[in-house]
């Protein structure tokens, strides 16, 4: 495997963790297929191989960019194998829309960046994720769960209406939820489990109405260090748990950098009919009992769907802000105490 390639693919901490300790398994045969026809084709004629399908390089455990994992991998040429292959698909990254029927179709190797702005040229929203360079068709096999619009929008998996996916033996399907059989039940497993059921090649997707979303902005608190961040994200989560859950108009996310700067971000969506600077009040006051410094506060700077869907997309997201993000905790209630430095 090609370490140069591997750096650029991979995201997670974990798998630089794990590429140092030389326990990842090397391939000699990375592959940018163009077509449906190309992977179709190459896993007909490789039914032995182990096949690893790269997009966007964000599973959180970097699985998408091995072939094959062993703890022998660097220490001898027992996982120098000339049967494990990598797809990577960039080349397969178109974005086409059909603004009459809000469907919006893209290839297996597209992210999020260029989804977005095709979506927001067309007048359209999807509960897609916050990192630009992620995998459209991984993050919707995985289910796609959104932190943003999911209250809203629903999961990114669920406005699924045309799926294309090669399984092992090269066979080409095209699958929608109408489908039945063999063929409805591996449509339902893809939406959650199908980074394990074959290559996606394509998906087309029911976009809502950008007008779905109203506004939204951030709160950015700078902590400085660990011993105030704690207190006030304690506060902060609270806040979560008991304004912003039970609310099915608004989404609420916590992302915290490195210097212990936490970037609260709030999501407003059209059904919301309170005052969002008054709704939001709590962490302002949460903030000052902890004698943290508010250093942004703006619950306007997101006038629409698509400047909320991009709003970390730059990393001068803060002028002067230092670090790049670290842990989002958006998604921690109901543990019993803050997560470990582990």
């Amino acid at each position: 495997m090609s370490a140069n390639w591997f750096k650029e693919k991979s995201w997670s901490i974990s798998g630089n963790k794990a590429n140092d300790s030389k326990h990842l398994a090397s391939t000699n045969t990375i592959i940018y297929p163009k077509s449906t026809q190309d992977v179709a084709e190459l896993l007909a004629s490789n039914q032995e191989a182990a096949v690893a399908v790269v997009c966007g390089g964000h599973s959180s455990s970097n699985v998408a960019t091995w072939a094959c994992f062993s703890e022998a991998a660097g220490k001898d040429d027992s996982c120098q194998d000339d049967n494990t292959i990598i797809l990577d698909m960039k080349n397969m990254a178109s974005v086409t829309v059909d603004k009459k029927i809000m469907e919006v179709t893209v290839g297996g190797g597209s992210t999020f960046r260029q989804l977005a702005q095709v979506c927001a040229d067309a007048g359209g929203a999807l509960p897609i994720g916050t990192g630009d360079t992620v995998g459209v068709c991984g993050y919707t096999m995985n289910g796609g769960l959104s932190g943003y619009f999911g209250k809203r929008l629903g999961m990114l998996g669920q406005r699924v209406v045309h799926m294309e996916i090669v399984i092992a033996d090269g066979t080409v399907k095209n699958l929608t939820p109408e489908s039945s059989g063999e063929d409805g039940n591996l449509f339902h497993a893809c939406l959650g489990a199908g980074s394990a059921m074959g290559v996606v090649t394509s998906l087309t997707f029911k976009m809502e109405a950008a007008a779905s979303f109203s506004t939204g902005g951030s709160i950015v608190v700078a902590c400085g260090n660990k011993t105030s961040a704690e207190p006030f994200l304690k506060r902060a989560l609270q806040f979560m748990k008991g304004s912003v859950l039970p609310t099915s108009s608004c989404s609420m996310e916590i992302v915290i950098v490195t210097d212990f700067t936490m970037i609260i971000n709030f999501m407003f969506y059209d059904t919301f009919t309170e005052n969002t600077s008054s709704f939001i009040q709590q962490v302002r006051d949460d903030a000052k009992a902890c004698n943290v410094p508010i250093v942004a506060d703006d619950m306007t700077s997101f006038k629409t769907w698509f400047e909320a869907a991009s709003s970390l997309w730059d990393v001068n997201v803060i002028a002067g802000l230092k670090g790049d993000p670290l842990v989002r905790v958006d998604h921690c209630i109901g543990t019993r105490s803050l997560p470990s430095d582990e």
